[in-house]
């Protein structure tokens, strides 16, 4: 059978045993070509991203599960990048969490992070605390941000990875329960995770330096930094630093700032133009018409084929 569009997709597990990623979030295959031009070597698909491109509503786990899976199935056919996918608490209960696992590591994902959230999941809930939090990471005492027993969720953790056998996606453990529980309740959880087979750990909420290095002589192998952004200019954490610690995955959001302000920018102009020339003459920081036209498409020998099949 030939393969339209068939391009070689660089293993997740593979990427990261050589160096440390750095990662945007996406949400379409837009967000991932846009990703790749950038020289992104991978991308994580973003639940928050996703809920709001495709339906308008806030990060509180308002999509399903076979939205992610459609989502995630188109953007790993389209891009070359391995795609990291967040599966939030895997939808439901230790069987639906495997279920999940099976069908997006089919759908193509490279690796699926699995949190320990109850199902009123979601950043929007506690965002705004986290975003006015101290550097330790750790959300108001007045702002609940409960977390499942360590038991369930291990025991979601052991369904994604058997999930996964036979297939290249890596399960990535992720935990909130630092932003309540603290630090300590968050790295033994990961401890176990990693006792039970989960190639890469995620404490979420990490913001110093110091807290890195207390992750990183407590918690051994590949661990994830998320979410990654500046404080007055200055980074959470020097990223060579960190990944010499062994968090080689950090990820973070800029795509969807700079979408939107790309459509708006074009948008006003041409509302207040009432004509396209800003759109159709703009070079796009200096691309050829060619280049232009290839940043807005993948080909990938469609037509061609079309007419091949066409010709009798």
């Amino acid at each position: 059978m030939t393969m339209i569009g068939n391009r070689e997709k660089v293993k997740f597990r593979d990427l990261v045993s050589r160096k440390q990623v750095f990662t945007p979030c996406v949400w379409d295959c837009y967000s991932a070509k846009a990703a790749e031009m950038a020289g992104f070597e991978a991308i994580l698909l973003s639940g928050a991203s996703l809920g709001f491109s495709m339906s308008g509503v806030p990060d509180l786990g308002l999509h399903n599960q076979e939205e992610l899976v459609y989502a995630t199935d188109r953007i790993a056919d389209y891009s070359p990048l391995p795609l990291v996918i967040d599966a939030d608490d895997g939808f439901g209960d230790v069987v639906q969490t495997f279920r999940t696992c099976y069908r997006l590591a089919k759908a193509g994902a490279g690796a699926i992070l699995i949190e320990d959230t109850p199902n009123e999941r979601g950043y929007a809930r506690f965002g705004r605390a986290m975003e006015a939090a101290t550097l330790a990471g750790k959300v108001d005492g007045n702002v609940p941000h409960e977390v499942v027993s360590q038991e369930l969720w291990l025991a979601k953790i052991k369904a994604s990875i058997e999930a996964c056998q036979g297939s290249d996606c890596v399960v990535i453990a992720r935990t909130e329960s630092k932003l309540e529980k603290g630090l300590d309740d968050a790295i033994e959880r990961c401890v176990r995770a990693a006792a039970l087979g989960a190639e890469m750990t995620y404490v979420h909420g990490l913001r110093t330096l110091e807290e890195c290095r207390k992750v990183a002589k407590e918690l051994p192998g590949w661990k994830m930094f998320g979410d990654v952004a500046t404080v007055n200019g200055v980074p959470f954490v020097p990223l060579e630093e960190i990944e010499a610690l062994g968090f080689n995955l950090v990820t973070m959001h800029y795509l969807e700032k700079g979408s939107m302000y790309g459509m708006m920018d074009y948008g006003r102009h041409v509302f207040k133009d009432r004509s396209t020339r800003y759109a159709d003459e703009h070079s796009m920081g200096g691309m050829t018409p060619a280049e232009q036209k290839a940043s807005l498409e993948r080909d990938s020998g469609w037509l061609d084929a079309e007419d091949r099949w066409k010709a009798l």
